[in-house]
């Protein structure tokens, strides 16, 4: 583990997400910490909000510390709640067109939380599994007063802002295409089971739908790999995968969901993100332990979790960061580095001829990038890039 700050930080949010269970349980003086440290590594993860309920009725604690979580905690209910009843609209006006739009996480999975409110959102992001009904909910959604981004960062989602500039975001895939075509077929062909397998969610009072378990999990996983493969993520996702989990799953589902990470090649990430969470965060053992007899994540935990302090909610905490491969060979830089190509140039990418003129585009953009935007050496960028790599390597991904 990292340092003194951050096992505190990992014991608080232990609390937090289990309060009946660790009602009873010592926790060190708000004193004999570094405080501002605390909130520092908590607000890059945004998890800030949740050790409201941690230090809350506790003695002895800085009147700043404590205004500081009280304002935190304030700003995120009030943001959810505007978040949630955007949801109900969005999906409202969608369902009055005969759209069915399904919640990816945001109120879904915050919903598991103890306290749901304090789990922090930025956005609202819907899917629409059917080419052909996607288009259209876009074009609804533009006549409801939504602005298309101009730049839109990613493939598998455009983006809609309304007017107070909260984003929308409608997915028509599952994730950005991986390096991997064999997980992209996978994904693919998955899609029409998360139109079949959906759930209605009225937990807050207003109902939307979302994928049933196993599909609302592994969703989670795919997004939290795809965040770990470019630079990584923060604690907040650890923290969905514990409430998540923690309540009880059919045994149906269960089974389910292990096919699908079976399939998909995901078993060994799956294996070291359930054992880092059950280690440091008290997810309970006995419901994942199915998770855990296919492939033993007990010796990577520790590198799991220093690589996720070292990355902030984004993987932008730390400048050098970059994609963690799977291999470590110079072939696997250069898969990867013709998957970036891919990514960048996703239609002109599709012309064979014009591949060496795109390497060359995306070589300058990398350098570029690095050199001019973010003051870093290309050198630091990839020593990095296979430090993480060894990481991947050992899970065994796609495999």
């Amino acid at each position: 583990m990292s340092g003194k700050t951050e096992v505190i930080l990992l014991k608080r949010l232990r609390k937090s997400l289990n309060p009946i269970e660790r009602k009873e349980e010592v926790m060190e003086p708000a004193g004999k910490c570094d405080l501002r440290s605390l909130l520092e590594i908590a607000k890059k993860h945004a998890v800030l909000p949740l050790l409201f309920d941690a230090y809350e009725g506790e003695k002895g604690i800085p009147a700043e510390f404590g205004q500081v979580l009280s304002r935190s905690a304030t700003t995120t209910v009030r943001s959810n709640y505007r978040l949630l009843f955007l949801t109900k609209y969005v999906t409202h006006v969608l369902q009055e067109e005969g759209i069915r739009a399904v919640l990816l996480k945001g109120a879904a999975t915050a919903s598991y939380y103890p306290s749901p409110e304090l789990r922090k959102s930025g956005d609202v992001d819907i899917l629409i599994p059917r080419q052909e009904t996607f288009l259209r909910a876009v074009e609804i959604l533009k006549k409801e007063g939504f602005a298309e981004r101009k730049e839109q960062d990613a493939l598998h989602h455009i983006e809609l802002i309304n007017d107070e500039g909260i984003c929308v975001e409608v997915h028509s895939i599952l994730a950005e295409p991986f390096e991997s075509k064999k997980m992209n077929r996978f994904l693919e062909t998955l899609l029409p089971d998360y139109e079949q397998h959906v759930t209605e969610n009225d937990s807050w009072g207003i109902s939307f739908y979302q994928p049933e378990d196993a599909y609302h999990a592994f969703y989670l996983v795919i997004h939290m790999l795809q965040h770990f493969l470019r630079a990584g993520f923060g604690l907040k996702y650890l923290c969905d995968w514990v409430v998540f989990w923690n309540r009880e799953v059919d045994e149906k589902e269960k089974q389910t969901f292990l096919r699908l990470i079976r399939e998909s090649g995901t078993e060994g990430f799956v294996s070291v993100l359930t054992e880092t969470c059950v280690k440091y965060l008290g997810l309970k053992r006995k419901n994942v332990a199915f998770l855990l007899k296919e492939f033993d994540g007990r010796e990577l935990t520790e590198d799991f979790i220093k690589d996720i302090f070292a990355s902030g909610e984004f993987g932008h905490d730390k400048r050098q960061r970059m994609v963690a491969m799977r291999g470590t060979g110079i072939s696997a830089y250069i898969r990867e580095f013709h998957h970036q190509m891919h990514l960048n140039y996703p239609k002109a990418g599709s012309v064979f001829l014009l591949w060496p003129v795109l390497w060359g585009m995306t070589l300058f953009r990398f350098l570029h990038n690095n050199h001019v935007v973010r003051g870093i050496s290309g050198r630091d960028i990839i020593k990095e890039a296979g430090k993480r790599s060894r990481l991947t390597d050992k899970m065994k991904l796609f495999s």
